[in-house]
């Protein structure tokens, strides 16, 4: 089997070229054995590309040879190629242009190449009003130390300190920007891998607290969702409207994030051909975005929530309408307001924890529940759509009526919370 001609990396330098065998029967012509040519960058994606290019000449030199065209002399002599050099000074904004330009290479979609452009933006130009539109050269590791410094403990009271997670998270979308600026020849070093900020700021994760759990105790699922307070949400009008009363039920029934149940349109509950409901959690609209790629999945809807009306949210509604069509997509999503509603109903339950993320908790709630009452683990994390780690797992489908059969297992939060009447055969727990 022939192999796919790939581009050669330098060792030393990092540059990739085209290297190509001459066939035996041109080298008297063309005068040498191998064709050598720069591709003038250290980033592979960029590589492929010029390859790509290089390589279609590379096919015209040897079909010019062959029919007589082929004249030596005026061809590039191989050493003659001039040392890659970097390139004249230019503006961190300019690099972020490069950087939002090249990212079509990744092959990604057009709706997560725009959220992407958006996040790493908004991170380089929060550095760019702090040290200002400087040349790349002109940004040091102290820089990064300062800046970083900024972000945790601001010397303007009016603006919002940043956590040292989300910190991090901006400085190495900042850092990427930077390392494509050295893979395009554009910067000798980042400066931001020099200045070894990450390892300052401490690990990504705060150890954990056995003491402190991030999900509701079945005590506290009780308590909050039968609260007149938060009941009095499910026909409530204007923003956020009934999505107060939905999100965490829905949330507590299946462990799914907050935005993924949020951005749900109608299209995305569907009933199998087994009569199953279920939800879609998919990011295939422009305004529909995902964590990962394990994210992507089929939820069965659970029997409670079909008997509270859940589908009443979707019938006679065209399938491009959005099921909770109060919510709008802001800076914090379009379950942000959600959240800011839901933390003073946890306060005025009792149940409020500052290191709890209140809506979040529900994702380690259920979870929680699954191993309690004996959902197995990869029944769980097809639910949750967390990722299992083995490749396997990529392999085939995780069937709906497996998940929804294991989810009959969980007691029932509705009825134990009076959201519905108790039956003769109501899973509740105590």
């Amino acid at each position: 089997m022939a192999l796919i001609a790939q581009p050669f990396r330098h060792p030393d330098s990092g540059i990739y070229y085209l290297r190509r065998r001459v066939p035996d029967d041109l080298r008297s012509l063309i005068g040498r054995t191998e064709i050598r040519r720069s591709l003038h960058t250290r980033n592979h994606q960029q590589a492929k590309a010029a390859f790509a290019v290089a390589y279609a000449e590379s096919e015209r030199t040897f079909s010019q040879a062959r029919n007589g065209l082929y004249n030596a002399s005026e061809q590039r002599k191989p050493d003659a190629s001039p040392a890659p050099t970097l390139e004249a000074p230019i503006t961190l904004s300019e690099a972020l242009q490069r950087y939002i330009d090249a990212l079509p290479l990744s092959g990604k979609t057009d709706h997560v190449l725009r959220r992407h452009t958006v996040d790493y933006s908004r991170a380089v130009n929060r550095f760019i009003k702090y040290r200002g539109n400087c040349a790349l050269t002109a940004i040091q590791p102290a820089d990064i130390h300062r800046f970083a410094g900024v972000l945790l403990n601001p010397t303007d009271a009016k603006v919002q300190p940043l956590a040292t997670s989300s910190t991090r998270l901006l400085l190495a979308r900042v850092s990427s920007v930077l390392a494509f600026a050295v893979d395009a020849g554009l910067l000798k070093s980042n400066p931001v891998t020099i200045s070894r900020i990450h390892k300052r700021l401490g690990p990504g994760k705060p150890k954990r607290n056995l003491g402190k759990d991030k999900g509701y105790s079945w005590k506290e699922l009780v308590s909050l969702f039968s609260q007149p307070a938060y009941q009095q949400h499910r026909n409530a009008e204007g923003r956020p409207g009934n999505a107060v009363f939905w999100i965490p039920l829905i949330a507590a029934y299946t462990g799914a994030r907050r935005e993924e149940i949020g951005q749900l349109y109608v299209a995305d509950v569907i009933q199998h051909e087994t009569g199953q409901w279920f939800i879609r959690i998919i990011d295939d609209r422009p305004d529909k975005s995902l964590k990962t790629d394990s994210s992507r999945r089929d939820v069965p809807i659970h029997d409670d929530l079909i008997e509270l009306g859940i589908l009443d949210l979707v019938q006679d509604r065209a399938s491009d309408a959005r099921v909770f069509p109060h919510l709008v997509k802001v800076s914090d999503g379009y379950a942000g307001i959600v959240s800011k509603a839901w933390r003073p109903l946890t306060q005025q339950c009792g149940v409020y924890q500052a290191h709890r993320h209140p809506l979040h908790a529900f994702r380690h709630t259920f979870k929680t529940l699954a191993r309690e009452h004996g959902i197995p683990k990869e029944v769980s994390d097809w639910i949750t759509g967390h990722a299992s780690g083995s490749v396997g797992d990529a392999y085939g489908i995780n069937p709906l009526s497996r998940m929804a059969a294991e989810m009959k297992k969980l007691p029932s939060i509705a009825r134990a919370a009076g959201l519905l009447p108790l039956t003769l055969d109501s899973h509740i727990r105590y």
